[in-house]
Formats: structure tokens, C-alpha cells, sequence
């Protein structure tokens, strides 16, 4: 349970990626010109236009995106998480055909807080392994 504001921020932010309706709420959770990176994958999003296209290309390939923390931190206006990512891969990626297959990753995000939003979001998590559990390269 969030001890914190910063905390429950978190919690909704994993809410909201694991919810395919939810857009609008992660897009609340963030700053106007938020930054989000997803570091295993080079993707750099600047602004909530670039968020939603990343958050619908990722809703698209994985339709039941979830993640689930596993511990958090705040510390003023930086914080932690530890998450479990999972889902089927239904949807095609940029030069990925659909697998149908699932994955199941340990990963991390770095967070940069202002006020009660997210200014930056990087997310951090073993690509090697989604793309062994999807069959993209040998186990």
C-alpha cells in the first residue's frame, strides 16, 4: 500500500500501462513536457502527442500489457521501481511480426517527480530475454 503521494503516483503509473483503457490516465500522471524512455528498445518520448503514440504501439503489440511492481522508493523528487512486465505478442512491432507468444520480464524505472506528476519516466528491462521468450533469438 503507498505510504506517499510519490508512491501512489507510481502505483498508478503501473495501473495505467496495465490497463488497455486507461490512456488518458497515464497521460494525467505526467507533466506536459515529460520525457520517457524505453532504454532496451532506443525509444526517446518528448511530450504527451509522442507518449501516447509510444503507448499505443506497445497497447498494440501487446494487447494484455502488464506490469506488476514489485517495490518501490521515493526520495524527494526521485524515485524507483521494480516491476514484473508480461504479455501475449499479438501485434507487430517496427520490423517485428506478431509471435503470439508470451513474455515475462523482470525490469526497473528510474523516476524524476515534479509537483504530483511525472517529469521522466526511463524504464530499464532484459531485452534478451523477451526477444529468447518470443522466440526472436535462441533460448
Amino acid at each position: 500500500m503507498a505510504t506517499s503521494d510519490g508512491e501512489k503516483l507510481i502505483e498508478n503509473w503501473a495501473s495505467a500501462w496495465s490497463s488497455p483503457a486507461t490512456l488518458e490516465k497515464l497521460l494525467s500522471l505526467f507533466t506536459d513536457d515529460c520525457v520517457y524512455e524505453d532504454l532496451p528498445m532506443g525509444v526517446i518520448t518528448r511530450g504527451k502527442a509522442e507518449l501516447e503514440y509510444f503507448y499505443n504501439l506497445t497497447r498494440g503489440a501487446f494487447p494484455d500489457f502488464k506490469i506488476e511492481l514489485t517495490s518501490q522508493f521515493v526520495a524527494d523528487n526521485r524515485a524507483g521501481a521494480e516491476w514484473l512486465l508480461s504479455g501475449t505478442h499479438q501485434g507487430d512491432l517496427p520490423g517485428l511480426p506478431a509471435t503470439n507468444k508470451r513474455i515475462s520480464v523482470r525490469g526497473a524505472s528510474a523516476f524524476e517527480l515534479q509537483g504530483n506528476k511525472l517529469k521522466r519516466c526511463s524504464d530499464y528491462f532484459d531485452m534478451a530475454t523477451a526477444l529468447k521468450q518470443i522466440g526472436v533469438l535462441p533460448a
